[in-house]
């Protein structure tokens, strides 16, 4: 039979000397470091979770020596000190505490427990009859806590704090409290302790039992019901807790969203309104001085804008110290010198319509007048070996047989220019003229002329554009006015030379034949001649009658076809008797040169130079003498009318004279219809290549110099040759001296890195090129087509198991693939052609007509890699043999 054990206090009245009654308790416990006693702090308050608790030593040796070394004493010292000893719960952290869930669930008595392996920690000597520690956590953990406990108690799990009370003995606890006993109550002489508690137990009869166990099982059933609705309860809470939890989770979604899309609300608006002051360049410069916080930093990180950079230039043009108080002093967002220079030097290491020249040429166009507003486009082209490059984006191959095209603007009458155009290979074709025509014309020029370099070349262009001496203009695309095609004199007067040495001409309208033969004889009569007359006046020698001495320029031309060697050609026909050959070639010389001065005469002729030299007209504008000027140039055009090449391939000599001679007239009647008073002649030099011709000239000059260079190169050295024009026209130089920005730099700071070479094809040979691209394209496409080959892996056997190899793998293309690329092979032996547009398209096209079930893709990979091959093994050679 379970004996159930109560303690209760019992109390007893002490009369004091005064005669006051006070309260005691039988069991009263003090703090062994403190003066707080129980039967001061249980009337503190009436709330056990906030009354102090006192507890004894422990009964584990480990935690009772670090009690009795916290306090102090030692177990004898302790001992020592009476049972009425202990620790109250001051001593101890509020962690150390926790609620007796059981007591509270099955009992209904709230309290506090001590954990087990708590430890006093705080020292105090003052009394305090209240806890003070916090002993209420959070509701998360308190619930937390509590839902632990009451699994705990439902699965059984947490043992019994206080004894089990025995439901089958019905006991009576009646207290009875004895005032002074001089004698103990059970024969005990010396028991001198306080009142007894006297426990009666009856025995329960079998009815009283039974009614028991029903009240009991009642009983159980109502707490189980309890605790079933009370964990319903914190399920519920809890649940009620977690959707509370990812409530305010998407709560803080939301408001992080709503932030995010009122920051950015507010950038785009702020950012819409700056608009209309700022630019893209400009706002991104505001943001980037506001992180690096100061302005010239923020200035060389921002990639402006050509625009921006423009304005930056102009203020700087107008006036330097306006552009440094804007920029350092007023901080407005603006590209700095460095920024500016560094465009301006590399406007020509982009290939194409240069977007930066028409920027620079909209500056001056504002203070010219409409007569310095018209203007000519200037196409000249020449040779400039490179290394062998593929350009992916425009499929095609680029070597030492290319060609540098340049297209540059020039004012007619107003020394100004400016490259607008530069490619390698072009095939000039109408709408780029077109273009370039319509972007002037925009700016406020007028586009009145394009000049051409004289060769088979050009004559292509010519009848691209469809120019002849008959239709020798296109049409301005925007008004509809003709623009009058014409051929630079220099390039026209070259050719004269070249067909007379190397070829030779007939004259249709006398049957006067001219052959090499000869003309080398003629010269050579004249070299030897020692006629005082003829050596006296003669300016020739071997070398000018050499035609591979001649260059872009007309310099030995000009020595050769001269007046004098025309006068020479007369004595020497005078002393021969009848011999029209030499008459003839020394008329046609004085026609030759008297239209060739006509045709470069500038402006800068005077009327006294008019009127000193009256036989001096092909020296003035055409337009000045016009009736005499009329005269040389119909002079020349006959000539031209019956001028037969023996060499069919120097027909667009006639042709370029014919179309130039042509322009000049119509060209002065309608500058003197639009600009009356204003237009008197037209300055045929303006019409000329002599300024571009000077700047390419320069270029090859340092690209010769260097040898064998790559494209990027050759564009470096043609912006080195363009800032290094100094004294010339060009309005890129004039805007940088006049913002006094520097223009020495060397070509190796403007240089741009090349294309990286492909790295699959590196170190392979002409000789294992099938091979390797055969094994290059069934690795990389064998995924797609099953056919190409078989993966062949190694197996190891090892203590009777098999694994793979690692490493192993190796593809094997197929008989049918080899086979295949074979054929692709043969197709590739002629594939590297320059100046040939959409090379690898049309290769391939013309491979998938021929096999049409060969796949596409295949062979696309196939020429390109083969292409990189072959310029690899090229370019290899020309290294070999440049460094011989």
């Amino acid at each position: 039979m379970l004996i159930q054990r109560m303690e209760t206090r019992v109390t007893y009245d002490i009369k004091k000397n005064d005669g006051e009654q006070v309260t005691c308790r039988k069991y009263n416990i003090r703090c062994v470091l403190c003066p707080n006693r129980s039967s001061v702090t249980d009337t503190q308050t009436t709330d056990p979770l906030q009354r102090i608790t006192y507890h004894k030593l422990p009964a584990n040796k480990e935690r009772r020596d670090r009690w009795l070394e916290f306090c102090g004493h030692t177990n004898e010292s302790f001992a020592a000190l009476g049972s009425s000893q202990g620790l109250c719960s001051n001593h101890f952290e509020a962690e150390c505490f926790e609620r007796d869930l059981r007591s509270e669930l099955l009992d209904g008595i709230k309290r506090m427990l001590l954990k087990k392996d708590a430890i006093p920690t705080i020292r105090t000597n003052g009394q305090q009859l209240t806890r003070t520690h916090d002993q209420q956590p959070t509701d998360d953990v308190e619930r937390s806590r509590r839902k632990a406990e009451v699994e705990k108690l439902l699965n059984g799990e947490m043992p019994a704090v206080i004894p089990i009370v025995n439901p089958f003995q019905k006991h009576l606890c009646e207290e009875r409290p004895k005032a002074k006993r001089k004698a103990p109550p059970l024969g005990t002489a010396n028991d001198t302790s306080g009142p007894e508690l006297i426990r009666v137990l009856s025995p329960l009869s079998e009815t009283e039992m039974l009614q028991r166990i029903a009240q009991l099982e009642r009983i159980n059933n109502e707490q189980s019901k309890l605790i079933e609705q009370l964990q319903q309860t914190i399920d519920h809470k809890t649940d009620a807790i977690n959707l509370a939890k990812a409530e305010m989770v998407n709560i803080a979604i939301s408001l992080q969203e709503i932030k995010d899309n009122e920051n950015k609300h507010v950038t785009t608006r702020l950012t819409y309104l700056l608009s209309e002051r700022f630019s893209e360049g400009q706002l991104a410069a505001i943001a980037a001085s506001s992180v690096a916080n100061t302005s010239a930093a923020a200035s060389t990180e921002v990639p402006w804008t050509i625009e921006d950079l423009a304005k930056a230039l102009e203020l700087r043009c107008i006036n330097q110290e306006a552009f440094r108080y804007v920029l350092h002093h007023l901080r407005y967002p603006l590209p700095g010198a460095p920024q500016i220079e560094r465009w301006m030097h590399s406007m020509y290491l982009e290939t194409g319509v240069n977007k930066t020249a028409f920027r620079l040429l909209k500056l001056p166009a504002a203070s010219l007048t409409r007569k310095e507003l018209i203007c000519s486009l200037n196409i000249w082209h020449t040779a400039t070996p490179v290394h062998y490059d593929y350009d992916r984006k425009r499929d095609q191959v680029f070597g030492p047989n290319a060609q540098l095209h340049c297209i540059a603007v020039q004012g007619v009458y107003s020394d100004w220019m400016q490259l607008v155009h530069v490619d390698f290979d072009h095939n000039y074709n109408k709408p780029l003229l077109e273009e370039i025509i319509a972007t002037l014309h925009q700016l406020g020029f007028r586009v009145v002329a394009i000049t051409t370099n004289c060769n088979r070349q050009m004559a292509t262009v010519w009848n691209v554009l469809g120019v002849c001496h008959e239709q020798h203009f296109i049409r301005h695309p925007i008004t509809g006015e003709p623009v009058y095609m014409f051929v630079c004199p220099d390039g026209m007067l070259n050719a004269i030379h070249r067909i007379l040495v190397d070829d030779g001409f007939a004259m249709q309208q006398n049957n006067v034949m001219i052959t090499k033969d000869n003309i080398l004889l003629t010269f050579a009569r004249l070299m030897e001649s020692v006629d005082p007359r003829i050596v006296g006046t003669l300016l020739i020698n071997q070398r000018h009658i050499n035609s591979e001495n001649l260059d872009d320029s007309s310099n030995l031309s000009r020595k050769l076809i001269s007046h004098s060697t025309s006068k020479a050609l007369k004595i020497l026909a005078s002393e021969g008797g009848d011999d029209d050959t030499l008459s003839t070639l020394g008329t046609l010389f004085d026609i030759f040169i008297d239209w060739y001065e006509l045709c470069t005469a500038s402006s800068s002729a005077s009327l006294k130079d008019k009127q000193q030299q009256a036989s001096s007209i092909t020296r003035l504008p055409y337009g000045t003498c016009e009736d005499e000027q009329n005269i040389i140039l119909d002079a020349m055009f006959d000539v031209m009318e019956n001028f037969s090449c023996t060499n069919e391939d120097n027909n667009f000599l006639p042709e370029a004279v014919l179309i130039s001679i042509n322009s000049m007239r119509k060209l002065l009647g309608d500058l003197r219809r639009d600009y009356p008073g204003q237009v008197r002649y037209v300055p045929m030099q303006r019409l000329g290549s002599a300024a571009v011709r000077g700047i390419i000239s320069l270029s090859n000059a340092l690209t010769n110099a260097s040898g064998m260079r790559t494209r990027n190169e050759v564009l470096a050295h043609l912006c080195h040759s363009v800032l290094s024009d100094i004294p010339g026209s060009h309005v890129s130089n004039r805007l940088l001296q006049l913002g006094q920005l520097a223009m020495d730099i060397s070509p190796d700071d403007l240089l741009r890195p090349d294309e990286p070479s492909d790295p699959d094809v590196r170190g392979v040979t002409e000789q294992n090129a099938c091979s390797s691209l055969t094994n290059l394209i069934a690795a990389r496409l064998g995924h797609k087509y099953e056919y190409l080959g078989e993966r062949i892996v190694e197996i190891d056997r090892t203590n009777d198991q098999y694994a793979v190899k690692q490493g192993s793998e190796k593809l094997v293309p197929s008989e049918l693939w080899s086979e295949q690329a074979t054929i692709l092979e043969s197709y590739m032996a002629d594939m590297v052609k320059e100046r040939t547009p959409a090379l690898v398209e049309s290769l391939v096209n013309h491979i998938h007509t021929q096999h049409p079930r060969m796949g596409r893709e295949l062979v696309e990979i196939y020429a390109m890699k083969r292409i990189a091959i072959k310029m690899q093994t090229l370019n290899s050679g020309l290294t070999a043999l440049s460094n011989e």
